[in-house]
């Protein structure tokens, strides 16, 4: 009776297992890690944006946009247009974030000495940059094509995105 049960008991630990590795396997991407919803670490992460903005670092800009901006644009097509018309590089100062009466934070930066804002806000442990909120006219270029966006972005590269 002994190995019937040794065997019940084996093929269920084996089932488990098996569960436990399909589970596994289906997330395509492990949850990010929780990011504090402060003053300070939206001026770090801000940084961080504004630099890869700044720098034509496209894929890590568009991840952090919230549902709604991300609805404007594919991140792919978002990568290939700002490769195919690349910002002009100038570098960017976060001032500081504050948080609103609305609960949307507005970050301050500064770029050759003017003072912009973005909107921010925290959405599932992450900060997600507005871009309907920080720049509509921007956002609106992201619903037309390519040929509109190069010419109010004064692109003069010829390619295509």
């Amino acid at each position: 009776m002994a190995p019937a049960r040794l065997r019940s008991r084996v093929r269920w630990t084996l089932i488990v297992l098996v569960l436990v590795m399909v589970l596994l396997s289906l997330r395509s991407h492990p949850a990010p890690a929780s990011e504090p919803a402060t003053a300070g670490a939206l001026v770090k992460v801000a940084t961080t944006f504004e630099h890869d903005y700044q720098h034509n670092v496209d894929a890590p800009v568009w991840d952090r946009f919230d549902a709604a901006s991300r609805a404007l644009i594919p991140r792919a097509r978002y990568v290939s247009w700002h490769h195919s018309c690349p910002t002009t590089s100038s570098d960017a100062t976060v001032l500081g974030a504050t948080r609103r009466a609305d609960g949307w934070w507005e970050v301050d930066y500064q770029i050759s000495g003017v003072t912009l804002h973005d909107y921010w806000h925290y959405v599932a442990g992450q900060w997600r940059f507005s871009l309907t909120r920080s720049n509509p006219t921007a956002a609106a270029l992201y619903s037309s094509t390519y040929s509109a966006f190069a010419r109010a972005s004064g692109c003069t590269t010829a390619n295509q995105g």
